[in-house]
C-alpha cells in the first residue's frame, strides 16, 4: 500500500535538530492560518491608497480584516484567511464562496523601516490595476488555487469543479514541510516505530544530484502542471513541463527576465554539469546559505579545491587580482559578478543561478544585461567590454546567447547555427533544446538534419526544444522523426509528442501506431483537463480537438475559454479559424472583428483578419491588415509571404517582389518564398531570376520532381 502523508509533527521527535532548524524557515513559513503570531502586517485601522482605492486594514475580536474593492469595483470588507510568505513581504489570502482564494495585491513590506520597509505597498506600483484589469486582485491571474497552492502547501488537490466552476482544493499540510521534500512519511514512522532503522519507508531524495535537483525544481521552476501527485524522488518531467530560454522569460544569453524562479538558470551552469547540488549552498532545512558571505562560494572556489571537484583550478579567488576591486566592496562580493540580482514583487531581489562570468561584450551582441553595468550604471556595455578586454585581453569564447539572439532577430545564417547548438553535447541542455525550438521558424533541410538528431537526444529538454521546431514541417515529416517519441520514458515529451503528431489520427495508421498516438494525446488531454481553470488549458484542448478532427470538442473548448475570460484573443482566433475550414465564415467574421476590436497589435489576429477579407473580396482592407501583421511580427515568414502574394495578386508586383525578396533576405531556405519569387519571376519574362530561384529550391529538394519540370520548362522556352 502506498505511503501517506502525516504531517512535520510526526518527524520532530526523531529528528529533532532539523526539525528545529525548518521552524522558522520560509518553507515553514509559505502559508499559515492568519493569527496574531502568524501575520506581520499592521491591522490596527491603517489606510493605504493606489488607483482612486483606499484599502483600509483592520481587525474585528481575532479576525483578519481588508476593507478593498471587489471585482466590481465596489468597496467591501474581506476577511483574510491566511498569511502568504514571510520575508521581504508577506501577503495575505481572501477566501470566496466558490472555493477560489486570492492574494491581495497590497502586501506588508517586512523588511526593517531603517531599509524602506514597515509599510503597505501594492504590487504593481507603477501601474493603475483596477477592477477591470486582468492583474486585479480578484482576477485570475491573482488566483491562489491555480498560481500558487502547489508550492506553498504540501500535497496540494486543486479540485476543481469545470462545470461549477468551483474548487474544493485540499493539502496535508497548509504549508512546505517535511514530506513536501522527502514523501509521504507513514511507511517511516511505523518502521521506526518498530524499531526497523534499516528501512526506512521514505524514497531516497538527496542520493544522487538527479534526485535533489528534480524535487527542488518541482517549486524553484517556471512550469506547467501536468499531473498532480508529485512525489519526493519523482522524475520532475514526469509532472511538470518546464518553459526553456523563451523571448520575454530570459534574455537572449540565458540570464533570467520574468520570475522565472532557478531552476532554468541552474541547469546553465557549469556548477550544475559539474553535480553541485542546491544543498551544496542552501541547508536543506532553514533554507538558509551553508556560510555567509563569500564564504559560500570559496568553500569551493580555493587555493585547494575539494577533490570532488577535480576540474576547479586551485587559486585564490577572494582577492583584488581576481575581483580588481577593493576588498570588503560590494564589488568584491562575488554573488554581484555572478550572480546578478533581478527584483520581483517591488522589494524581493533574486539571483540568477547561472553562475555566469560576466560577459559585457555579450550585451554588446545580445541586448542583455551584463553584472557590469548593473553596478556601473553610468557607464555603458562598450565601456564595461573594453575594461575587461584590458585585464583579460585573450580571444572571448562563443556563447549560446549569440546564437539565440540571431535566433529570435532572424538572421540570416540562424538555422546553420541554431542547428550547431542543437548538437554540441557540451552546451547545456537547456539552451540547446532551445535552439531547436526556434528552428521552427526556419523550415528547410537544415532544420530538420538538425531536428532528427534533437529528437534523439539523451536530454529530454533537447527532445522537447526538437517537438516544439517541428510544428512548421508537414504532418508526415513529423511523423516520420517524431513518433518514436510517443513511448518517451517522461510524460512531458510524450504529451508534447502527442499534440504534436495529433493530426496523424486522421491517416491510416497500423492499429498499434493508432493506439500509441492516442495514448499519448490522452495524456495532454489531461492535463489539460487538469487545468480547465485556465482558458489557455482550455485554448490548447479546442486545438487538439481540432487536430483530432472533432470540431463539435474543439467549439466547446474555445467556448469555455471564453466563458472564463471573454477577452481570451488565442481561442478567438483559433474559433473562427474552426468556422472558416466548417464554412461558417460569416461566424468567424464575427469572432475575428471581435478579437480585432480587442487586440488591434495581434499580428496573428491581424494576419487571421486579412485573410477573411481576401476571402470576402475586400482586398484593399485585406492588404492593410497583411502588411499591419508583418510590421507587428516581422519574424514571421508565413506572414512575409502572404503580404507579397496578396501584392502579386492585385497587380503590384514591383511591391510584392521586393516584399518577398527582403523576406528571403530573412529566410533564406524557405521553399514558400523561393517558389512564389520563381513564379512570379516566370510569369513577368525574366526566366534567368526564375531560374536561379528553382536552383535554390531544388538545392534544398533534389529529388522534387515538378521543381526540375518547372526548369525544363523555363529553359525550353527560352530556347
Amino acid at each position: 500500500m502506498a505511503p501517506d502523508y502525516v504531517g512535520s509533527a510526526a518527524c520532530k521527535d526523531c529528528h529533532s535538530e532539523q526539525h528545529a532548524e525548518w521552524v522558522g524557515s520560509h518553507h515553514q513559513l509559505a502559508m499559515q492560518p492568519a493569527t496574531d503570531g502568524t501575520v506581520a502586517g499592521d491591522f490596527s485601522g491603517t489606510r493605504f491608497d493606489y488607483a482612486g482605492t483606499r484599502y483600509e486594514f483592520l481587525m474585528r475580536g481575532d479576525k483578519y480584516l481588508v476593507r478593498a474593492d471587489d471585482e466590481n469595483g465596489e468597496l467591501r470588507e474581506f476577511e483574510i484567511s491566511h498569511t502568504f510568505g514571510t520575508a521581504p513581504l508577506q501577503q495575505y489570502l481572501v477566501p470566496f464562496p466558490d472555493g477560489r482564494m486570492q492574494a491581495l495585491g497590497v502586501a506588508w513590506d517586512t523588511r526593517p523601516a531603517e531599509e524602506g520597509g514597515q509599510r503597505w505597498f501594492h504590487l504593481y506600483p507603477d501601474e493603475a490595476v483596477t477592477h477591470s484589469d486582468e492583474l486585479h486582485w480578484t482576477g485570475r491571474n491573482q488566483n491562489w488555487n491555480y498560481m500558487c497552492a502547489d508550492c506553498h502547501s504540501t500535497d496540494v488537490r486543486k479540485n476543481y469543479d469545470a462545470t461549477a466552476q468551483t474548487y474544493a482544493t485540499q493539502w496535508d499540510e497548509v504549508t512546505v514541510g517535511c514530506e513536501a521534500c522527502h514523501g509521504p512519511a507513514s511507511a517511516h514512522v511505523a518502521n521506526a516505530t518498530r524499531g526497523d532503522y534499516r528501512e526506512s519507508g521514505l524514497r531516497a531524495t538527496l542520493d544522487t544530484p538527479f534526485r535533489q535537483v528534480d524535487t527542488c525544481a518541482r517549486c524553484h521552476a517556471r512550469r506547467g502542471i501536468l499531473v498532480e501527485g508529485f512525489a519526493a524522488g519523482d522524475a520532475f518531467l514526469d509532472f511538470y513541463r518546464p518553459a526553456l530560454l523563451e523571448d520575454g522569460l530570459y534574455h537572449a544569453d540565458g540570464q533570467i527576465l520574468d520570475e522565472v524562479y532557478v531552476y532554468g538558470s541552474f541547469l546553465q551552469s557549469k556548477m550544475h554539469q559539474r553535480g553541485v547540488t542546491c544543498t551544496d549552498c542552501h541547508n536543506p532545512h532553514s533554507a538558509r546559505l551553508e556560510n555567509d558571505g563569500n564564504a559560500t562560494c570559496t568553500a569551493c572556489h580555493q587555493a585547494a579545491p575539494p577533490a570532488r571537484f577535480p576540474t576547479l583550478q586551485p587559486k585564490v579567488y577572494d582577492h583584488p587580482d581576481h575581483h580588481f576591486h577593493a576588498p570588503g566592496s560590494e564589488g568584491a562580493r562575488c554573488v554581484n559578478c555572478h550572480m546578478p540580482a533581478t527584483v520581483y514583487m517591488v522589494v524581493d531581489p533574486r539571483r540568477d543561478h547561472s553562475f555566469r562570468v560576466p560577459r559585457p561584450d555579450l550585451a554588446e551582441e545580445t541586448g542583455s544585461p551584463n553584472a557590469c553595468n548593473g553596478c556601473h550604471a553610468d557607464r555603458d556595455a562598450a565601456w564595461a567590454a573594453a575594461e575587461i578586454r584590458k585585464r583579460f585581453p585573450g580571444p572571448k569564447a562563443p556563447h549560446y546567447g549569440e546564437v539565440i539572439a540571431a535566433g529570435r532577430r532572424g538572421d540570416a545564417d540562424a538555422p546553420d547555427r541554431l542547428a550547431e547548438l542543437a548538437g554540441n553535447s557540451e552546451a547545456p541542455g537547456i539552451a540547446r533544446g532551445t535552439a531547436a525550438a526556434l528552428l521552427q521558424g526556419y523550415p528547410g533541410p537544415t532544420a530538420a538534419t538538425a531536428l532528427e538528431a534533437a529528437l534523439q537526444d539523451s536530454d529530454p529538454l533537447v527532445r522537447l526544444g526538437g517537438l516544439q521546431g517541428l510544428s512548421n514541417l508537414d504532418i508526415e515529416q513529423r511523423w516520420a522523426l517524431a513518433n518514436h517519441l510517443l513511448d518517451d520514458d517522461l510524460l512531458a515529451v510524450r504529451a508534447d509528442a502527442g499534440v504534436t503528431l495529433a493530426p496523424m489520427l486522421e491517416r491510416d495508421l497500423r492499429q498499434r501506431d493508432q493506439e500509441r498516438l492516442l495514448a499519448a494525446v490522452d495524456e495532454y488531454i489531461d492535463a489539460q483537463r487538469l487545468n480547465a481553470d485556465q482558458p489557455g488549458a482550455m485554448t490548447n484542448l479546442g486545438n487538439v480537438y481540432s487536430a483530432m478532427a472533432r470540431p463539435d470538442d474543439a467549439e466547446a473548448a474555445y467556448r469555455q475559454a471564453l466563458e472564463l475570460e471573454p477577452a481570451w484573443v488565442p481561442a478567438l482566433v483559433n474559433l473562427a479559424d474552426l468556422y472558416r475550414t466548417e464554412g461558417r465564415e460569416a461566424e468567424a467574421a464575427d469572432v475575428l472583428e471581435q478579437a480585432r476590436d480587442i487586440a488591434p497589435g495581434n499580428a496573428a489576429v491581424r494576419h487571421a483578419f486579412g485573410l477573411l477579407r481576401v476571402r470576402q473580396g475586400r482586398t484593399g482592407e485585406a492588404l492593410e491588415e497583411l502588411e499591419a501583421a508583418v510590421m507587428l511580427h516581422p519574424e514571421n515568414p508565413r506572414y512575409r509571404f502572404v503580404y507579397g502574394i496578396g501584392l502579386n495578386s492585385t497587380g503590384r508586383t514591383d511591391d510584392a517582389v521586393a516584399v518577398l525578396e527582403s523576406a528571403l533576405e530573412a529566410f533564406p531556405d524557405n521553399v514558400d518564398i523561393l517558389f512564389a519569387l520563381a513564379t512570379i519571376q516566370r510569369d513577368r519574362g525574366n526566366r534567368a531570376a526564375a531560374i536561379e530561384y528553382v536552383d535554390r529550391l531544388l538545392v534544398l529538394q533534389p529529388g522534387n520532381t515538378q521543381l526540375r519540370a518547372l526548369r525544363q520548362q523555363l529553359v525550353d522556352d527560352g530556347d
